[in-house]
């Protein structure tokens, strides 16, 4: 998603922010100030763009862009390159955008909520009965030169506890390019969409060699908590004991 695409697959997937834009820790947040405020963004593994009234006193997930804006992207996000002023936003709905800094109050202190990415499992059973297409690099890659036929039926079936969906997904995590980066990013996913206690009694059933495997993908950059290992303590502590020990 790594992005992505939240997941661009979208995700799969994620921020649509250039690899040269250093972002600072990821921290809750909030609106500075007692107006609402309006933003434009994208949703996990969604397509085109949408908005979202941000109330006062409500909670979001933000990290600090430190970029200047150099155009707008055709999802309605800001293309960022050098300067500073901006923050990445991610909303309780799934909604994520950027916020000018001094719209926004961090709240370091709070823990940091979980993502949301519901609505990709909605978009993995659409797609999941329609014909692959040579532009969609993870799942043509899986096809074509990896044997599994459906990728986002494997999704689905992953995601509700099918061990032989995931072994078939598990199987494609030597892809490489853009097709590799993209599994990754699906990999954070599919670990929300399923759930901590599904993916740790998945998880439990493959190799150490495979387990370690999941473990370092999950420890990367690329994904938006700054710090994903200690995410994954606080939301998936039972898949978190599995990968890294208590």
């Amino acid at each position: 998603m790594r992005k992505t695409s939240l997941v661009t697959l979208i995700l799969i997937g994620c921020c649509c922010v250039p690899s040269l834009v250093r972002a600072q820790e990821t921290v809750m947040a909030t609106i500075n100030g007692q107006d609402e405020y309006r933003i434009s963004g994208s949703i996990e593994c969604g397509s085109g763009e949408v908005t979202s009234t941000i109330k006062p006193g409500e909670r979001f997930i933000a990290r600090e862009l430190r970029g200047r804006v150099v155009g707008i992207g055709s999802d309605g996000r800001l293309i960022l390159s050098g300067g500073e002023g901006y923050c990445e936003v991610y909303l309780k709905s799934g909604i994520s955008g950027n916020i000018p800094r001094n719209r926004i109050r961090l709240l370091p202190d709070e823990p940091l909520a979980r993502l949301n990415y519901e609505n990709c499992k909605k978009e993995w059973r659409k797609l999941q009965s329609k014909p692959i297409k040579n532009t969609d690099d993870v799942a043509y890659s899986a096809k074509k030169y990896h044997g599994v036929a459906n990728y986002y039926k494997t999704l689905v079936r992953a995601s509700e506890g099918d061990a032989k969906a995931f072994a078939q997904f598990n199987s494609l995590s030597h892809m490489d390019g853009a097709a590799g980066e993209g599994h990754e990013e699906t990999t954070w996913v599919l670990l929300h969409v399923a759930g901590d206690d599904t993916f740790a009694k998945l998880l439990a059933r493959q190799s150490s060699n495979a387990r370690e495997g999941f473990g370092e993908v999950f420890a990367g950059e690329g994904f938006p908590p700054s710090n994903p290992k200690a995410y994954i303590k606080l939301h998936f502590p039972k898949t978190y004991a599995i990968l890294y020990g208590r």
